[in-house]
């Protein structure tokens, strides 16, 4: 998991994503908008600082103000123990991030339980590594497991979530995966976390996919990037997160986690990005 994410230096790729002028201004709100009250993170933005000291670390994600924590790993802790340091620091986590590997056989059911304890209502599918996304033949497969792990889900009270990256917009003899997931698995199987700064490098507008597939989309990644494609601190970069987020309601929108994959500074980035996170407004 450490290492499961690779950030494109590139420019490219914005295509109709929605965008920020030099000046950084967020646009203006549509009437009836509302503040996120509830923000989050996603700790994979502070892995050195949990594995460091994961007491510490969540006491000072809500000192800071986060409500809501998304989490990849325990770190060797009990779940037990780390649901009582979450309940000790006013936390709720509404998700899990896990690998491919996690989603099949005992391993899900393992998952299962540890999200009854933790409270979560997602288990969510993080990435798929290189070698599961050659072709499109490998993601009809993978959609067999999900179907799968989205029936064990809501057998369990749960419900079984995608999130993306770029590359799952990459055509297939004019399928793109995302599309064809989409397609092939019901709303009721499989719901998608959208992350917002993948989308930009893939050149895919997200009101597109809320507006032909509403209510598909109760989690979003809030992640900035610069011109040159640098993933930035939330509001430091060109993402109109405003204009992106006007579409919340339909989009189905619930929960709002900012994320950075390589922060130059855990605490800087989690103070920066939850400083212009709370500012943003959502339909």
């Amino acid at each position: 998991m450490m290492n499961r994410r690779k950030l494109l230096k590139s420019g490219a790729g914005l295509g109709a994503f929605t965008l920020m002028g030099s000046s950084g201004l967020l646009s203006a709100c549509a009437e009836g908008t509302k503040g996120i009250d509830n923000l989050g993170i996603q700790l994979y933005t502070i892995r050195n600082m949990m594995e460091a000291d994961m007491e510490g670390s969540l006491a000072q994600v809500a000192q800071i103000g986060y409500k809501e924590v998304e989490f990849f790993n325990y770190y060797g802790r009990s779940v037990r123990d780390v649901k009582a340091m979450l309940d000790q620091n006013g936390l709720h986590s509404p998700s899990i991030h896990v690998d491919l590997n996690q989603v099949e056989g005992d391993s899900l059911f393992k998952e299962i339980e540890y999200a009854h304890i933790m409270e979560q209502d997602y288990i969510t599918l993080a990435w798929l590594g290189e070698e599961n996304r050659k072709s499109l033949d490998q993601y009809k497969s993978h959609a067999e497991i999900f179907q799968r792990a989205g029936e064990e889900c809501n057998k369990a009270g749960l419900k079984f979530v995608y999130h993306n990256h770029e590359f799952e917009f990459v055509d297939f003899g004019g399928v793109k995966p995302y599309d064809m997931l989409l397609e092939q698995l019901s709303q009721d199987i499989m719901l998608m976390e959208m992350d917002f700064f993948w989308m930009s490098v893939a050149g895919e507008d997200p009101h597109k996919y809320f507006e032909k597939y509403p209510g598909r989309f109760p989690m979003c990644h809030i992640k900035d990037r610069n011109a040159n494609g640098d993933m930035v601190y939330v509001g430091d970069g060109i993402l109109d997160f405003n204009a992106i987020l006007d579409k919340a309601n339909v989009a189905g929108l619930k929960h709002f986690f900012v994320e950075n994959d390589t922060p130059a500074d855990e605490v800087e980035m989690m103070k920066t990005s939850f400083k212009n996170g709370v500012k943003l407004k959502h339909s």
